[in-house]
């Protein structure tokens, strides 16, 4: 378990990577057709499966669409198809990882499936969140974007025809419909966030249902945008309804390309923030927190000054990578951490991949450590020939414990495969 979570913060912590605004490699979905089916083994907390897999990905110009279906059979004498996967949530439409149009960051952007990175505006409410982190029950989400220009539109949705996380920001250029010429005005910008969850658990109310708003206003704007370097100033205000408020400074500077080595983005944010409040909490791990009590956590909230920081950018184009940190100044246990790296051909026939996400970081044991608190993968494949592909997938995610309804726990899995693909 830990080789696979220090592999992957000695990849990430060694190197640098970029921001979707410029370099979206992070964000973008593959633009190739993939034939891929294979047959393994899986452990899910030490018992063995039988593991049939097809995961075929289509791209036609600007359509994509990706499936992942999965068989496991129990090997403990029955041979009998587990279930888990296909409980609750949107049952066998699992399969459908997503189904897009555009890509993001892009003048249109729809995708429905899986959302691994949703993000509104600058971050400050919505950043990098995750519908799947709960691998088990993962949902079928729609994203959407709209770039007319002058204005446009960000949305996201959890899982459609639920009343679940619902978000939405609206943005304009106000200085285009001007016909201001002014290069640098022209790409000032303000927009205005919304967020919803619609049913979120409050323990503190003898368990009863609620409704869960926020709403933000802020302003950003590329001040620099040159060849060799690229800056962006922003400024957010947000607020949940019947809890507290924050504010955040911020600026990213981005080098596109470094004397044709590698593309580097430093982002610094500086948070203010009041009681009862929480900045980006609808986060990667978002859907865990609403399920272990994320009105307590606003609650407990105490006002407070913090900071959040990103570093990225990829090495010749065969390491990408991505890290990110936030914690408020005095708080135990108020750190956040998120890390990806994608290595798919940096050593000939061999792939690398991992991702990582941690909250309730006090020191670097807590980073090492995987817990309730933690989502993680991490997959090594080795090429065989043209067509066959020989790979290990590593998960820590979360699930409902069966025998305590209401309690989580985490889950490790392990599936070593042999698969067939194609590449068209």
């Amino acid at each position: 378990m830990k080789f696979f979570l220090i592999l992957n913060l000695l990849v990430i912590l060694s190197s640098t990577q970029i921001f979707a605004q410029y370099f979206p490699d992070p964000y973008r979905d593959p633009q190739e057709n993939t034939v891929l089916g294979g047959l393994g083994m899986t452990w899910i907390d030490g018992q063995p499966f039988t593991t049939i897999t097809l995961a075929p990905e289509f791209s036609f110009g600007q359509v994509g669409v990706g499936l992942n279906l999965q068989l496991l059979y129990d090997n403990n004498g029955d041979f009998k198809l587990r279930k888990d996967e296909f409980e609750d949530g949107p049952g066998f439409l699992r399969v459908i990882r997503y189904i897009r149009v555009g890509q993001k960051f892009e003048e249109y952007y729809v995708r429905v499936g899986a959302l691994d990175r949703a993000i509104l505006g600058n971050g400050f409410l919505m950043w990098n969140y995750n519908n799947g982190s709960n691998y088990d029950k993962r949902r079928i989400g729609l994203a959407a974007d709209v770039d007319f220009g002058f204005a446009g539109f960000e949305t996201v949705w959890s899982s459609v025809g639920t009343s679940t996380v619902r978000g939405v920001n609206l943005y304009m250029r106000p200085f285009r419909l001007l016909d201001d010429q002014n290069p640098i005005f022209r790409r000032f910008r303000v927009y205005a966030n919304l967020v919803r969850d619609n049913d979120i658990t409050d323990f503190s109310a003898q368990d009863s249902s609620r409704t869960l708003t926020a709403i933000g206003i802020g302003a950003d704007l590329q001040w620099l945008d040159l060849a060799p370097l690229k800056s962006t100033l922003y400024a957010d205000y947000a607020e949940f309804n019947d809890f507290g408020s924050g504010t955040a400074l911020g600026i990213n500077f981005v080098f596109p390309e470094f004397i044709g080595l590698m593309a580097v983005a430093v982002k610094f944010e500086k948070r203010f923030l009041n009681d009862q409040f929480v900045p980006s909490l609808f986060g990667p791990l978002y859907e865990l927190q609403r399920e272990i009590g994320v009105i307590n956590s606003l609650q407990n909230a105490t006002a407070n000054e913090g900071y959040f920081g990103e570093l990225a950018g990829h090495i010749v184009n065969r390491v990408r990578l991505v890290g990110s940190f936030q914690k408020l100044n005095g708080v135990d246990k108020s750190g956040i951490l998120h890390l990806e790296a994608s290595a798919p051909n940096l050593i000939p026939s061999i792939e690398l991949r991992a991702w990582y996400d941690k909250l309730n970081i006090e020191n670097f044991d807590d980073v090492t450590t995987l817990d309730i608190n933690s989502v993680a993968a991490a997959e090594v494949g080795i090429q065989l020939n043209s067509f066959l592909l020989l790979s290990t997938i590593y998960r820590w995610y979360w699930v409902e414990d069966p025998n305590n309804p209401g309690f989580f726990k985490p889950v490790e899995r392990v599936e070593p495969r042999l698969s067939f693909r194609y590449r068209f």
